[in-house]
């Protein structure tokens, strides 16, 4: 074998190394990546989900020249175990998720529901107590965790001893028929439900906490893995009217009309709620 002179071997050096390059080049994931995974929170069937969302997938997958794959989730084990391994690439959920997604797999946010969400803990009143820290230790009744109204109440106890003891409830109804038969001295809801309850409904009962900062809707965010054109497309392709009036199914759940536009700011500090759920610290 010819020995190579000094200028040989580093033609030969830089040969190599623009090779490695380029087989690294190809194994990113945004070049690799031959389908994007779409799923969402799996607060219906799996058989509802695709109903909802297939449409709205189809179109963007038309509209980005991308492949896009609905994987729905059976649980919220299952979505958050998926999550978490990075099984999905779009997502579309509460903000905690999104904002924990920011920090942790490199997602950034396409596009949001509009308005923000704002919770009030609720106080029957033959309850001597006046405020939220007088409230660790004892029953309070609202949805189950990972839920965005229940974290963020919990985020109120910095204290991890001393928590109240949380009384699953299925709805905003459910949680108020929960404070009202004494299965907990408070509940936990959106300020714009107990706002529409009658003075019968809220008979015993009284408003004694509103949420400070008011926490931005669901959104739809994707790993910057892929790649930032077809971020775009898709990003242009959730606020248009076209999707507005393809995903109006989905919409409509949440009383709301259109997608609108989202910035990562406003997530960045949200993943700071699942601290108390397993897995997500």
């Amino acid at each position: 074998m010819k020995k190579l002179d000094q200028h040989g071997v580093r033609t030969w050096l830089r040969t190599l190394l623009s090779a490695l390059a380029m087989l690294g080049l190809t194994a990113h994931p945004a070049l690799a990546k031959d389908e994007i995974v779409f799923s969402t929170a799996p607060t219906q069937s799996p058989a509802v989900t695709v109903k909802l969302f297939q449409p709205l997938v189809d179109y963007l997958s038309k509209a980005s020249g991308a492949k896009i794959v609905l994987k729905p989730a059976k649980t919220f084990l299952e979505y958050t175990n998926d999550m978490r391994a990075g099984k999905y690439d779009m997502l579309f959920d509460g903000p905690q998720f999104v904002g924990w997604r920011m920090q942790r797999l490199n997602h950034t946010v396409l596009a949001k529901l509009p308005g923000s969400i704002v919770f009030v803990v609720i106080m029957r009143d033959d309850e001597n107590v006046s405020k939220v820290a007088d409230l660790a230790g004892k029953k309070v009744c609202s949805f189950a965790s990972p839920n965005l109204l229940t974290l963020g109440f919990l985020d109120l106890f910095p204290n991890p001893a001393r928590l109240p003891i949380m009384v699953k409830a299925t709805s905003f109804m459910d949680t108020l028929k929960c404070v009202k038969s004494k299965r907990g001295v408070a509940a936990i809801m959106r300020d714009k439900f107990w706002d529409k309850r009658t003075a019968e409904q809220k008979k015993g009962l009284h408003l004694m906490y509103t949420s400070k900062t008011p926490f931005p809707h669901r959104a739809v965010s994707i790993t910057t893995d892929v790649d930032a054109k077809v971020r775009e497309k898709l990003r242009a392709a959730l606020l248009s009217d076209q999707a507005a009036k393809i995903a109006q199914p989905i919409l409509s759940r949440f009383r709301v009309k259109r997608f609108v536009p989202a910035t990562d700011a406003e997530y960045k500090n949200m993943g700071r709620l699942l601290k108390p759920v397993w897995g997500f610290n």
